[in-house]
This record gives C-alpha cells, sequence and structure tokens, in this order.
C-alpha cells in the first residue's frame, strides 16, 4: 500500500527527481514509499517493496540486529547518518551487496511518524579511500625503511610525517608533535634536552647555522657532537613549498675516511721515501757505471792502439754486461716513475714504418747472435697518435723478449694491422710458448712465465712497463700462447685523425748530419764535473776530436768563473756537485749577458721525472744521462759545433 501524503502530484515527481534512493518506513518497520533511484541501485522496482519490511534492504546476516536499531531510532528520532563510522552494505533483489551511506530523518504526516531513508552508492568512494590508504601505507611503510632520521615539514614549516630514527635522534619533541609543531620548535626542544650538545660550537651557533641551512637548503650541512658523532643533514623543497630532510649519522665514514687519509699520507710518505732512495740509487749506479761503458767503449774504438780480436770479444762482454745492468736500472726506475703517475705521454702522429725501422736496427745484431730472423710485415702504415719514445719501447721489449724466448733458427714478425679507429701491431714468435698456469699474471711485476730461475737475463717487470704506457696513450696490450708452439703480443693504439705527412728517419738523419768533421777553427768545451773516472773518460774522447779542446772545473763556483773568462763554444755541466749545483750554475750563466748566449748540456746520473723537471726550468739546451752513449754526445756535440 502507497503511503498517501507522498503517492501522486509534484511531491512524488520531487521525491523521484532526487539522485539519491529514498524509502519510506512506517512505524511498524514496513515501506511505504519508493523512488525511482531505488530500482537503479537495488534492483526492486516501487510495487515490490510496498508493504515489505525494511529489512529486506539489510544483509541478511545482519536483519536480525537491524530490528533492534530501527526501534531506537523510533525511540527517539533525529535526522542523522545510520551507523556513524560503519561500512554500511544494502542488499540487492539479486543477493549481492553494495557500500553505501545512509541518512535518516523523521517526516510527520497527519499518517503518523514515518522515517525516510536516504541511500547512496559510495563504492567508488570507499575504493579510492582504500588506495589512498594503502599508499598511505606503502608511504609510512617506506619511510619507516629508511635507516636515516625523516623529516616531511609542510609549507607552514609543521613536521608532518617522520620515522622511528627521527623520533629516536629529536628524542622527545616529536612523540606528540608530529603535525602540531613547527621544526624550529622541535629543534628547540632537542636543544634544550642538549641532544646536539657539542664542544665544538654552543647550541646558539648549532642553531643559527641549522635554521639558516633550513631557510635556505644548499648542499650538506654537517654537525659534530661531544660523543664524536657526524651527522650530515640533507634537505630539499617540494612543489608545494615544503621540505624533506634526511639527517645520516655518518660517524663511521668520516673515521673511515680520516683513517684513510693518514694511510694515504704514510703511504705518500713512504712512495716519497722510495723515490728519493731510487734517485740516489740511480745517481750511485749510474756514476760508475759510466766509467765502465764509457771506458769500454773507448777501448773498443781506440786507433792509436787497436785491440785484439780477443780481447774486442771479452770486452764486448763487459759492455753487454755494463748495457745490461744500466737497463735494469732504466726498468726499476720507468716502474717506480710510473707508478707515481710521473710518466708524462707525449701524443704525437707517429709514422709506423720510422718507429719498426728503429726497432728492428735496433734488434737484429742480438737477433742475429741468437739465430733468430726479424721479419717486418709489409703493409698500408697510416700514421698513430702514441709516443713515439714510449711506442718504440713497448716494440723493442716485445721484439727483445721474442728473441729471448725464442728457438734458435726461429723467426720474430712483426705485423701491423687495423681495427676501426686503432691500429694493432703485434710480434709474434715459435718459441717456447707460456705455460697456461702463469698466462694470467704475465702483465704483473716481477712475473717471467716460470723462467724466474732459468738461464734466459730479465728482472719480469718489462711487459708491466709496457701495458702501463700502453694505457697512458689510451692504448691497451694483449697476448696469445701456445706452450711449446710460440707466442704473440700486441699493443693496440688510435690512429692518428689526420693523414699530414711526417719526415722519414732517414730525412730526420739527414738534417740533424752536420759536417764537424770540416771545422777549421779550434772551438774550447769546459766539462764542469768532480768525478775523476768521467773526467779521464772525457778527455778521452775529446783526444779523437782534435778541433775540438776540453777544459775541465771541478766545482760550480770555479767553472762558471772560468765560463766568464774564456767564453767557451759549449758548457757540458753536471748536476750533482759539491757546493753549488749544476742546476743552479746554469741559471747564473743564464742570467749574466756575457754568458747567456752558451749553450750548456747537462751531463748526469740524475734520471728522475722530478731532476729533468726541474732541468728544464734551469734553462739546459740538452739533458744527457749517464752512463753517456759516445754516439748520442758526439751528435749533440755536432749540432752545436758545426760549421754555420
Amino acid at each position: 500500500m502507497r503511503f498517501e501524503p507522498f503517492a501522486d502530484g509534484p511531491t512524488k515527481q520531487l521525491i523521484d527527481g532526487v539522485p539519491d534512493a529514498i524509502v519510506l518506513v512506517d512505524g511498524s518497520g514496513a515501506i511505504v514509499l519508493a523512488n525511482k533511484q531505488v530500482e537503479a541501485l537495488l534492483g526492486y522496482t516501487e510495487e515490490e517493496l510496498l508493504g515489505q519490511p525494511i529489512e529486506i534492504l539489510v544483509p541478511e546476516r545482519l536483519r536480525h540486529r537491524h530490528v533492534d536499531y530501527r526501534g531506537a531510532f523510533s525511540r527517539s528520532p533525529s535526522v542523522r547518518a545510520m551507523g556513524s563510522g560503519l561500512m554500511l552494505t544494502a542488499q540487492r533483489r539479486d543477493g549481492s551487496e553494495v557500500a553505501v551511506e545512509i541518512s535518516l530523518g523523521p517526516i510527520a504526516t497527519p499518517n503518523g511518524v514515518v522515517t525516510a531513508a536516504a541511500i547512496r552508492d559510495v563504492t567508488e568512494r570507499r575504493r579510492q579511500a582504500d588506495e589512498i590508504r594503502r599508499t598511505m601505507w606503502y608511504l609510512k611503510s617506506a619511510v619507516e625503511s629508511i635507516g636515516d632520521a625523516f623529516l616531511l615539514v609542510d609549507e607552514h614549516d609543521r613536521v608532518v610525517l617522520v620515522n622511528s630514527t627521527a623520533r629516536e635522534l629529536f628524542d622527545g619533541p616529536l612523540e606528540d608533535g608530529v603535525g602540531e609543531r613547527t621544526f624550529a620548535e622541535v629543534l628547540d626542544g632537542s636543544l634544550a634536552a642538549g641532544v646536539f650538545d657539542s664542544p665544538f660550537e654552543s647550541r646558539a651557533s648549532v642553531r643559527a647555522r641549522w635554521l639558516a641551512y633550513h631557510t635556505a637548503p644548499d648542499g650538506l650541512l654537517e654537525l659534530r657532537d661531544g660523543g664524536g658523532r657526524t651527522l650530515r643533514i640533507k634537505e630539499r623543497r617540494t612543489a608545494e613549498g615544503g621540505l624533506v630532510m634526511l639527517i645520516a649519522d655518518v660517524t663511521e665514514d668520516v673515521m673511515r675516511e680520516e683513517e684513510l687519509h693518514r694511510a694515504r699520507e704514510a703511504a705518500d710518505a713512504a712512495n716519497a721515501a722510495k723515490s728519493e732512495f731510487l734517485a740516489s740509487m740511480s745517481h750511485e749506479l749510474r756514476t760508475p757505471l759510466n766509467a765502465v761503458i764509457g771506458f769500454t767503449q773507448l777501448l773498443q774504438r781506440d786507433r792509436k792502439e787497436p785491440l785484439s780480436e780477443r780481447q774486442q770479444e771479452r770486452l764486448a762482454h763487459v759492455r753487454r754486461g755494463g748495457e745490461h745492468l744500466l737497463k735494469l736500472i732504466d726498468e726499476v726506475l720507468d716502474l717506480s716513475r710510473i707508478e707515481a703517475g710521473r710518466v708524462t705521454i707525449s701524443p704525437e702522429p707517429v709514422e709506423l714504418s720510422d718507429v719498426l725501422a728503429e726497432v728492428r736496427s735496433s734488434l737484429e745484431p742480438v737477433a742475429e747472435r741468437a739465430g733468430i730472423t726479424l721479419v717486418v710485415e709489409p703493409a698500408e702504415l697510416k700514421p698513430v697518435r702514441a709516443d713515439r719514445t714510449r711506442l718504440a719501447q713497448i716494440l723493442m721489449n716485445f721484439g727483445s723478449n721474442a728473441i729471448k724466448y725464442g728457438r734458435e733458427g726461429g723467426t720474430a714478425v712483426f705485423r701491423v694491422q687495423q681495427h676501426g679507429a686503432m691500429v694493432r701491431l703485434t710480434v709474434i714468435d715459435d718459441g717456447i710458448g707460456i705455460p697456461e698456469t702463469h698466462r694470467a699474471r704475465i702483465f704483473e711485476p716481477f712475473q717471467r712465465a716460470g723462467q724466474e730461475a732459468g738461464p734466459i737475463e730479465g728482472t719480469g717487470i718489462g711487459l708491466t712497463i709496457c701495458k702501463r704506457l700502453a694505457e697512458l696513450m689510451n692504448g691497451a696490450v694483449g697476448f696469445d700462447s701456445v706452450e711449446g708452439k710460440g707466442s704473440q703480443f700486441w699493443v693496440d693504439v688510435p690512429l692518428f685523425p689526420s693523414a699530414t705527412p711526417m719526415p722519414s728517419a732517414a730525412a730526420r738523419a739527414a738534417i740533424a748530419e752536420s759536417a764537424l768533421a770540416g771545422a777549421t777553427t779550434r772551438q774550447l768545451v769546459i766539462y764542469i764535473e768532480d768525478n775523476p773516472s768521467n773526467i779521464a773518460f772525457m778527455r778521452e774522447l775529446f783526444d779523437e776530436l782534435p778541433h775540438l779542446e776540453l777544459v775541465t772545473a771541478p766545482t760550480a763556483e770555479l767553472g762558471i768563473e772560468l765560463v766568464r773568462a774564456r767564453k767557451p763554444a759549449l758548457v757540458l755541466m753536471d748536476i750533482n756537485l759539491p757546493g753549488m749545483s749544476g742546476i743552479e750554475a746554469t741559471r747564473r750563466l743564464a742570467s749574466w749577458p756575457e754568458t747567456s748566449r752558451i749553450p750548456v748540456v747537462a751531463l748526469t746520473a740524475a734520471a728522475m721525472t722530478r731532476d729533468t723537471a726541474r732541468a728544464a726550468s734551469a734553462g739546459f739546451h740538452r739533458y744527457l744521462t749517464k752512463p753517456v752513449m759516445v754516439d748520442e754526445l758526439v751528435k749533440v756535440l755536432e749540432e752545436l759545433l758545426a760549421p754555420g
């Protein structure tokens, strides 16, 4: 039966036009009216609901309780939401349930008081609310999982979200103040409790520094408290004008950094001591070697009293031994300079034909004695970008190893191949090869592939030097080997981007060659040196150059006065002299007008990089290291003293 006051006319139309489902229930709990939205929401037509108890729309599991709720409302009717705070559901005609929100209100009519129930579908709203709750749960879980203290501050500087680490760090102010206190208030509470007390600065200073950073965060803020704890603070602004703050306890990191710093200082000191030792040993070893190798060369070149073939053969052994010792010294110094980062690479366009010709020329005498044939395969060679001297050093090392570890009657082949923007230079031998157990460490220092106790000479650092030099030139090294069949070592270097033609070795030799032998006037050379053996060696050399006069001085002080008085054509200068050093003497000669144009050539056992760097600023024309190679020294004399 319809409820007559609302059954027809404009009132019914108004109720049907309401977007919520509306049902009217009389005092007995029977439905007396339902609008059209009820059918859309719950599937019942109005005719199906009229006279039915309101519990028909309540899920079956809750119907027995609903009668009591309805009775309580009837005894004290008022406009209110039904089941405030509860997640209400209504049951559809098909038995399914829908999330709803219900508002109740009593209506007085001539037929008595009826209850109007407005039912709204809140399925989407609850889904969104569930999603928001889930997102917030994830957010809080993520924030809590952060190991550092985390604080989120809103645009009004109120602390609105923190994790447990932050609560523990600030010790109290955040327990009940989240969402109510500003960060400044939180900080003041912690400072008052002595949380951030430090022997290094006052509370006021800590507060001022932190709040200044907090106002305009840039980079990091670091605090250290009295307990030795170091805090590193990082703040970032959010798009809404708020701020995210992370506070990390980096005490262990700082302690580790300090330990590393002390260890680095100790290592640097040890490295400096090693470098000083090597410099000293280099000088001490090179000085007697200069006499040994120098006099050996003079004896081999002696035209006044030529040696017998047997003597020449024995002398050759002496010279080879001295030169081998010099090579060992140079390799140790080279490795030390590379490890200290003191090797300077000078990349330039390098013609490989010149380098290969130079390497082949240097190695052929050694290869002939070993019964090894050197082969340079023909190839279309393009310039590469490398340090010419260092590239030749690598190839010399590879070639020397191919000869040392080769078989009599075998070959050592030099091959050049282009791979994209890189050029690979490979040295291939058919020698004894490398055992598989030694291959992984072949480029490590002092590794000789199982030949440490064998008859073949070497230090085991040549390949290490090659690897590091190649890397300094933006290249690389590698190898393949088959034990008993041979090995191939290669170095990759980048192509030079320009195809600018390079002068050949022959052209450079022609430019360097001069007509010193054609000199008609006698020229004076002053040699400043304190070692008697070196002075004797130089006098023997100059005896073979009758157009040159040699005058010696044992100290720099005497030497520079002699230079000022006699104005020689050339000065040969030792570096490590008693009293004034050769570098200081050269600087003084360069500062005096009457001697500034006289070329000075350094002739010294000081061969470390720092020595040559100091010499470069002193004004030396050339810097030759002992033991002096006679051909090299004669070439310098020709360059400086030839007519014209």
